[in-house]
């Protein structure tokens, strides 16, 4: 207990207790614990990392092959039906790259192909056309004797030789019709005739020839025919 002055003010010293405890407790100064520090440090690097990777992804770009032209059927593809198209590099399951531009040009359309269309590996066949055991033949088809929707490349028809009897009476000779496929096609002439190239086995060269010489009706057949 202290005074001072006249006034004594009472003030209650620390027991001896509690000082003999501060005196005998010295302070443990707090350890870092660096291993955490360093963990946090890795998984913000990995994570940086991680987002620059998918960022990159997802603006790279490879020029891809994109049709600039039609090309029909059975017609062999050249570098001038080409140009490229910058995509990302997944498309090319179903794109051909403009690093593999040599393996299809060369080769020959396996359908219709259209001028803005992207060139997948199945658009093209190795096979010419017209392939071993197959010829090309022109007939010229005045106008009724072929569908009115026109005939086009791929277009599978059935063929039927038309002989005259009397002055200029058409008649269907039985028998006389065989199946061919469309190759290509001339623009109408002033008379609107057309001449259409068709594909057929070599065994049916006797029939096609009479078609071509006697004139021909050309009928469309459906995909399954």
């Amino acid at each position: 207990m202290s005074s001072s002055g006249i006034f004594a003010v009472t003030t209650p010293d620390s027991s001896p207790s509690e000082k003999a405890g501060s005196a005998g407790s010295p302070r443990v100064p707090r350890r870092r614990r660096w291993w955490l520090v360093g963990a946090s440090l890795g998984l913000v690097a990995a994570s940086t990392v991680a987002t620059v990777m998918v960022v990159s992804a997802a603006w790279e770009r490879e020029p891809m092959l994109l049709l600039a032209r039609d090309v029909a059927w059975g017609q062999p593809v050249t570098g001038a039906d080409v140009t490229t198209v910058e995509l990302p590099p997944s498309a090319r399951r179903f794109v051909v790259a403009d690093a593999d531009r040599g393996r299809v040009v060369g080769q020959v359309a396996a359908g219709n192909l259209r001028a803005g269309q992207l060139l997948s590996h199945g658009d093209v066949m190795a096979q010419r056309v017209p392939a071993v055991g197959q010829q090309v033949i022109g007939v010229r088809l005045p106008q009724g004797r072929f569908p009115a929707r026109g005939l086009f490349p791929n277009d599978p028809v059935e063929v039927v030789t038309l002989s005259t009897t009397g002055a200029a009476a058409e008649t269907v000779p039985s028998g006389s019709g065989f199946r061919a496929r469309v190759v290509q096609v001339s623009p109408p002439d002033a008379e609107g005739a057309i001449v259409a190239d068709l594909l057929i086995a070599d065994s049916l060269a006797e029939q096609a020839s009479a078609a071509a010489t006697s004139g021909a009706l050309v009928t469309l057949l459906g995909p399954s025919s």
